[in-house]
Order: structure tokens, then sequence, then C-alpha cells
């Protein structure tokens, strides 16, 4: 699949202390591509580097070395605006404007104007469900609501591109769902996401790759389901006749409450020597042969912990 972003050895330090400066390193000669029409999900504890990539592919930092690549085309001053839309983690807004006014000034930089920019802000807060505060001061509205505009604002001219940082934080459960709808539609639309939250079950959900940072180095980058499921384990239902549990090399074995044996396979031909076992013992009956799954936050832990995949 084409690639819509590549980055490729991209470094950022800041500066330390008053008298004595130093440097730290944020970012630290990373490389990742970004499939065009994909979700990625953009990982990492508090401090890894994540918000520092997104201002320096917005054009608000600079980085010490490394090359951007947006569609081919080398990039050295942030990504083309009319492309690509934004949406930081704590929006802020000029709190005495109306949502009207904000997305309409925002909207017009995009590229869109006249009757085009109307239909599209009422559009937009319908999806998002704020039509009843766009007349509404800013510094009246919750930060639920707040929340909602700064998606709209990124969304507004249908980028090829959405950079999105927390975009669930501050919401209700009906938030979340109208948001992570309105997400899910703009990546079935074509749309290319690049997309950070510490809420992980919503990244599982919405993304189809990931890439996990920490302390500014790349852990993994790849397909998410390659990351959840590099355990290769399987688990084995069966009904046993005896009343003791029947016991395998290399397996965990355990009585579930509706009566059946749970068998905890740790590779393929673990799984196929227990099943063969079972199926040539009279008293015993194959109830079902699953792949074990993890979660993508069991995973992440793990990979954060240096523990083996």
């Amino acid at each position: 699949m084409k690639s819509l972003l590549q980055v490729k050895g991209l470094s950022f330090t800041l500066p330390t202390g008053h008298v004595v400066q130093g440097r730290k390193t944020i970012l630290d000669n990373i490389s990742f591509d970004i499939p065009k029409g994909s979700a990625t999900a953009y990982l990492g504890p508090n401090g890894a580097g994540k918000t520092s990539t997104f201002r320096i592919l917005c054009g608000l930092a600079k980085s010490d070395s490394g090359q951007i690549y947006f569609d081919g085309k080398r990039i050295l001053g942030g990504l083309p605006p009319k492309q690509f839309g934004f949406m930081p983690e704590q929006p802020y807004f000029y709190k005495n404007l109306t949502p009207n006014e904000l997305l309409t000034g925002l909207g017009r930089l995009s590229g869109l104007n006249g009757s085009s920019l109307t239909k599209s802000i009422l559009e937009w807060s319908e999806k998002l469900h704020f039509t009843k505060i766009l007349n509404q001061r800013l510094a009246t509205c919750s930060k639920g609501q707040v929340q909602r505009v700064g998606l709209a604002q990124a969304l507004i001219h249908q980028p090829d591109f959405i950079l999105l940082d927390e975009p669930l934080s501050g919401l209700d459960p009906l938030g979340r769902e109208c948001v992570s709808e309105v997400i899910q539609s703009e990546i079935k639309r074509g749309a290319t996401m690049l997309f950070s939250s510490h809420i992980l079950a919503d990244a599982e959900n919405m993304c189809e790759n990931v890439i996990v940072l920490k302390e500014g180095t790349i852990l993994f980058s790849g397909n998410m389901k390659t990351l959840i499921a590099a355990e290769n384990n399987w688990s084995i239902r069966t009904v046993w006749q005896d009343e003791s549990l029947p016991v395998f090399e290399t397996t965990e074995t355990s009585r579930n409450v509706d009566g059946t044996i749970r068998i905890k396979g740790s590779s393929e031909k673990v799984r196929d020597d227990v099943i063969t076992h079972i199926l040539a013992s009279s008293g015993a009956t194959l109830v079902s042969v699953e792949p074990e799954r993890r979660t993508l936050e069991q995973a992440f832990v793990n990979l954060l912990k240096g523990e083996n995949q």
C-alpha cells in the first residue's frame, strides 16, 4: 500500500537548564510510514514524544534532523494546510468567539467559503451534536462541547490526512460514541489518520496499524493484529469424564464453571498434540479451539516492560 506520510530519521531536542545549557532528547532518529487510507495509533507513555511529533508535522516546531515526505513530496514547514486537519489534546480557542464564528474563520483558512462553508458548519454541528451552541460564546461551553468543536475544525474541509491527539478526552459516554462514529466514517471515506490516545481500547477499535514510542524511540511499528497476537497461545476447551484434570507438558490446565476444561497451549505444535490426544481419548470430547487473544493494553504494557512477545 502506498504511503501518504513518510518520516525518516526524525530527531528533536529541547534546551535544559538556565545557566548551563544542555539538550534533552525528545525524539531520537525515528522513522515510520503511514499507509494511505489507513488508521494508525501513535502510542506511548507520557513524555514519549507523541505531541512533539505532531507539533513538528504541523509546522509548530522544527526538528533537529530528519526528513518528512507527504504524498511523495518532501515538506519543510509543516503539512499542507488544505490537505490535513489537526486536533490538539487540549483545544484552546478565543473564548469570546462562538463556534459558528470560529469555524467560519478556520474554514476560510482551509479553503472553504460562501454557502459551501455555511452548509459545512451546519452539517458538522449536526454530526457532532453541538447545533444548539453554534451561536453561544465558547466561554460558556462545557469541555466536552469545546472538544466536539475542536474535532469539527479539524474535519470541516474533509482533509486527506487527520492528526488527532486525545480526541475522546473529556467526553461523556454518549459523546464518546458520537465522536467515535464520526472518526470511523472519515476513515471509511478514505481519509488517512494518525491517532494518539491513552485510552488504548479506543485505539484498538479504530486503528489497523500501531506505532509504540518509549523515550523518543520506536519499540514497535506494524499491524495491530501482529502486536496483539504475538504470544501465539491457544485455548482448548474439552469435556473430560475423569474427575481429575488431564496433564499435558508445557500447558496450563483449569476447570471452567460450566464443567469444561480449559487447556492453554503455548504453540501450534503443542495445540495439535493436545487435540490429537483428546480425540484419541474415549472419555474426552473436544468443545472448541481458539487463538488466545490479548488486548492492546496488555500487549502495550508488555512491550514497555521489555517482556517477550
